[in-house]
């Protein structure tokens, strides 16, 4: 397979991870988010806080289709809901592999403390917003054909190697 759908909780490694292996391998590396935000030129929280939620959540699907049309051979960090909404995850799963990274609890809370720019985030109690956001979208990400724990880079350069 020609594209692989890097998915997982916010803070949980995926643009790292995508990098990352486009860095070993001959796949072009997309950042959902990015290409949202390059597209828009607007913010990820500037489109929540003008715009809201679902709107910000049919540019991400309409982008995801986009890609996958457009692009051949690619690795693409999705953003941590994109695999809940608009049975996005469907449609990866039919275009390409998808790879969830199972990163734990304690870790999404460490990183997510020391990025401010997560619009969904914006409580005080991040490790209570982490464990409730967790809850509700392990349904899909369990879905993934493959799961890393702990951004095993090794694993999942070998899944990307055995499946190309």
């Amino acid at each position: 397979m020609d594209k692989i759908f890097i998915v997982g909780m916010p803070g949980s490694g995926k643009s790292t991870m995508a990098r990352y292996l486009c860095s070993k391998t001959k796949f072009n590396y997309f950042d959902l988010d990015e290409e949202i935000e390059k597209n828009s030129q607007k913010s990820i929280t500037e489109i929540f806080r003008g715009e809201g939620e679902d709107y910000f959540r049919s540019l991400e699907t309409k982008f995801l289709k986009e890609i996958i049309e457009k692009e051949k051979k690619f690795i693409l960090s999705t953003g941590g809901g994109t695999p809940c909404f608009n049975k996005n995850m469907e449609v990866m799963k039919k275009n390409g592999i998808t790879i969830f990274l199972n990163t734990s609890i304690n870790t999404l809370i460490e990183r997510v403390s020391r990025k401010n720019k997560r619009p969904l985030f914006n409580s005080k109690n991040i490790k209570e917003s982490i464990n409730n956001m967790f809850n509700q979208r392990i349904k899909y990400y369990n879905q993934s054909r493959f799961s890393v724990k702990d951004n095993n880079r090794e694993e999942a350069l070998s899944i990307i190697n055995s499946n190309s």
